[in-house]
């Protein structure tokens, strides 16, 4: 017998109104529809389609919510009729007043208590790669919330899909939703859940393998009591915030943590959180900063065991300090009372520095380099250890493009314990310096730079460092100039190729009459575009900064060797003669690859006509003398 329209019957209708598609079909499920509920009227069958089912309720202390029971998602079962589970797509989209705002959404019948919730989300999806990247949330308080997909516990294919969590609430909780993080529309849909089962527990301790997140409040002291000593691990601390401010978190082996708690560029009132990495059992966080939080979020990254970088063979020695190289240099037509050579802010008689950056490792790197050549650039290309790139790195240097990391494995450094962000870091680099039979000093952090603690300072920072890259990338943007630039490592880009050509285009004049700026221009080839005219439009609009007469156009690893030699070359004078003065230059070791690549400009004292500078007659132009020191 036929029964009534269900609640998947209706999200199906909805769906073809949103989508557009051919009406007929949808003309003739409303004709079936109605025809359904006239059977019934005719049968006298006791149903009213308008009585909604019970709402969710919270039964000796536990509750499961059903994907029938959610609301503003979409059901989406097996051709059989196998239900799959809830999900969010495109089709949703006009069930919320923004994009931001989508959320599959289940309502108890009363408010869930303030405590512990045990939580497993379970899914009768079994194909392949599904977008994850959702959290769960408890709608009191500040909305603690775990995140799956940097906690998913990856299975086979074919194999139950599962996720387990831990979240304490400091307040009672309207609702349960999963929300999307980052632009839900570009995935073709969120995981498919099929069921959430929530139930209250009190745990005295947990693993380090657990997913947790615990709200908890803030006393007027700055302290905050925690259950019980939390894993190890790493965590994030934060909290609704309208003002900068500093936290310490300290672990059982009494080593502390300073924390810093920092608005962005907008400083808007909102949460704000900070990562860190604890070797030893969480039992103390204060709040050193005032009226600072009322009540904290701490969120703990499941620690998983994963497959080792690759190691096999060592990393090239860029610089040995114990090392020295000299060389002398004849000035010729100074006088006894002379000075000695000094360094120019920019290299080979240029004004300012223009750089560009190019992440990931796309086959579309290849047509991005060759418009950016072809233009005077010399762009800086940076890979991951699964980049297709990896099979025409020779194509990319044979242009005159610089091949950098990108780290192993696209992974924020301050997700990872400090060991493993090493790893990630030298494993690419390795990888390589051993395919390019060079060193490779550039690198650009993955998901951008975000500083991470543990108790021996910012280990993402460090890992990069160790590592042994002399420049790399942060996503922060910024106008500045060579003098800006104290830490390499921490270099500012001005703006996104796509997202940020208009403050590329308002920096350019500004950039011209700048003396020692730097022109940064970032982004990622494959978001160029596919199409012919795409990429004509790409091409014209890194024309207007190109070959600009007062510019240099370094690859990022020239750019860093400029710095090295400023601060690492020693200039001191040995005799001086009546119209003659030797000069003596030192240095650590440097690797002949990197030497042959390292610019060495010098500003003449007033009245040097000429050097000599091993073995040959240099002439000085414009108070200035270009040198190549290398093999």
């Amino acid at each position: 017998m036929w029964g009534m329209p269900t609640l998947s019957d209706v999200r199906l209708c909805s769906f073809y109104n949103k989508t557009n598609l051919n009406p007929f079909p949808f003309i003739i499920y409303i004709m079936h529809a109605l025809s359904k509920f006239l059977f019934m009227c005719l049968a006298a069958v006791s149903v009213n389609p308008l009585v909604k089912s019970a709402a969710p309720a919270l039964v000796e202390g536990r509750i499961v919510l059903t994907a029938e029971d959610s609301a503003k998602g979409k059901i989406i079962r097996a051709k059989g009729g196998k239900l799959i589970g809830v999900t969010l797509d495109r089709s949703c989209e006009s069930n919320f007043d923004k994009a931001r705002n989508a959320h599959i959404e289940w309502v108890p019948g009363r408010p869930l208590p303030a405590g512990w919730w045990h939580g497993v989300i379970e899914s009768n999806f079994t194909g392949g790669y599904v977008n994850r990247d959702i959290s769960i949330q408890l709608t009191g308080g500040l909305k603690p919330s775990v995140y799956v997909a940097s906690n998913y516990l990856h299975v086979a294919k074919g194999e139950p899909q599962r996720f387990e969590f831990w979240i304490h609430s400091a307040a009672p909780s309207e609702s349960v939703r999963i929300v999307p993080r980052g632009d839900l529309w570009r995935w073709n849909r969120t995981w498919p859940i099929s069921r959430i089962t929530l139930e209250q527990v009190t745990p005295a301790s947990l693993p380090a393998s657990a997913a947790i997140t615990l709200e908890l409040p803030v006393s007027t002291d700055g302290a905050v009591a925690l259950p019980f000593s939390l894993p190890t691990g790493n965590w994030t601390l934060g909290g609704y915030m309208g003002k900068a401010g500093e936290a310490v978190v300290q672990g059982e082996e009494g080593l502390p943590i300073p924390l810093s708690l920092e608005l962005d560029r907008w400083k808007k009132k909102r949460v704000y959180s900070t990562p860190f990495h604890i070797r030893s059992p969480l039992k103390d966080v204060q709040i050193v900063t005032k009226n600072l939080f009322s009540s904290v979020l701490l969120k703990h990254k499941a620690t998983r065991e994963s497959k080792p970088y690759p190691s096999e063979g060592t990393l090239m020695v860029t610089v040995d300090p114990a090392k020295s190289e000299s060389e002398t240099l004849v000035l010729y037509g100074t006088g006894e009372a002379g000075p000695l050579p000094a360094f120019p802010q920019v290299p080979l008689g240029y004004k300012n520095v223009v750089l560009t950056s190019w992440d990931d490792g796309k086959p579309t790197d290849l047509r991005c380099a060759q418009i950016l050549v072809k233009h005077g650039y010399r762009p800086t290309f940076l890979l991951n250890g699964s980049s297709p790139a990896l099979a025409f790195m020779d194509k990319l240097e044979a242009m005159g493009a610089e091949v950098g990391s990108h780290a192993y494995t696209h992974t924020a450094l301050g997700t990872l314990s400090p060991r493993r962000a090493l790893e990630n870091a030298a494993s690419m680099r390795l990888l390589l310096e051993n395919k390019l039979g060079h060193p490779v000093i550039s690198f650009s952090y993955p998901d951008g730079y975000s500083p991470a603690q543990d108790e021996e300072g910012d280990y993402v920072f460090r890992a990069v460092r160790d590592a042994g890259y002399w420049i790399a990338r942060t996503q922060i943007t910024r106008e500045q100039t060579v003098a800006d630039v104290e830490e390499p490592l921490l270099m500012r880009s001005i703006g996104l190729y796509g997202s940020g050509n208009k403050m590329l285009v308002a920096a350019w004049p500004r950039f011209r009459e700048k003396e020692a700026g730097v022109f940064y221009l970032k982004g990622h080839s494959w978001q160029i575009g596919k199409s012919d005219a795409q990429w004509d439009k790409f091409e014209k609009f890194v024309a207007q900064f190109a070959n600009n007469p007062g510019s240099w156009y370094p690859t990022n690893g020239e750019f860093a060797l400029w710095l090295w030699a400023q601060k690492n070359i020693k200039i001191s004078g040995k005799t001086r003669g009546a119209d003659s003065m030797v000069v003596q230059l030192e240095r650590p070791w440097l690797h002949p690859w990197l030497a042959a690549r390292c610019p060495l400009s010098l500003k003449m004292p007033a009245g040097v006509h000429s050097v000599k500078w091993r073995g040959q007659i240099l002439p000085v132009v414009d108070g200035r003398v270009d040198l190549v020191w290398a093999e």
